[in-house]
């Protein structure tokens, strides 16, 4: 229990890429994590994209050296969600922990979960959605103040469309607005169905967390 405890406080550093030759790397900024990172494969990247956009996942780190510096398998992400630490691991790795002494203790507490491929296309549409709108928040979200944002948010009750947005806050910068509601997307703030199902246009209709959860109900 220490040592999964020891995983929350201090999340495992990401061990440095190791390249094949000529194998194509994929650079991206993280909003949650505010830093470069490197990958390897796309199915990498597209998990990669799942995580930074789940606002139940407050943290996570690519390649974790508290695995794949103790263990033969290869764990391409530690994450938390929801407060409790997990592994994930894309579908060239074994879900069986490798025979020997056994897997360390942190990993004996905690589940690694296979991802495969198939698995990713089955978000295939939401996955390309927030590879469009992660730019406008490396980019932009640096420039909302939260007033602006707390107002952009209220906008979506009830729900209503990009394009909505944009026409209301007329005398902002438009950019500027869908950056905003990208945000109160990417914390949670914000739901789009939308998005989920269909390309995003302007026309993807958002609204507020609470609002779509209590309809839901």
């Amino acid at each position: 229990m220490s040592l999964v405890r020891n995983c929350i406080v201090n999340p495992p550093e990401p061990l440095p890429v190791s390249r094949l030759p000529k194998q194509t790397l994929h650079h991206v900024w993280s909003p949650k994590l505010k830093r470069a990172l490197v990958f390897t494969s796309l199915d990498q990247v597209r998990l990669w994209v799942m995580l930074e956009v789940n606002p139940a996942v407050t943290t996570y780190c690519e390649r974790p050296a508290t695995v794949s510096a103790q263990h033969d398998c290869r764990v391409d992400f530690w994450l938390l969600r929801d407060g409790r630490p997990q592994y994930l691991a894309l579908g060239h790795t074994d879900k069986q922990a490798p025979s020997g002494d056994g897997p360390p203790a942190a990993l004996s507490s905690l589940s690694i979960e296979i991802i495969r491929s198939i698995d990713l296309d089955e978000h295939r549409i939401w996955i390309q959605n927030w590879m469009a709108l992660l730019p406008y928040l490396n980019t932009g979200m640096r420039l909302i103040d939260v007033s602006l944002a707390r107002d952009v948010v209220n906008f979506f009750d009830p729900e209503a469309s990009f394009l909505d947005l944009e026409q209301h806050f007329v005398r902002h910068d438009p950019v500027l607005i869908r950056t905003a509601a990208i945000a109160g997307l990417h914390a949670g703030h914000l739901v789009s169905a939308d998005l989920v199902a269909q390309s995003w246009t302007l026309n993807s209709r958002i609204q507020q967390y609470s609002k779509a959860a209590h309809h839901a109900a």
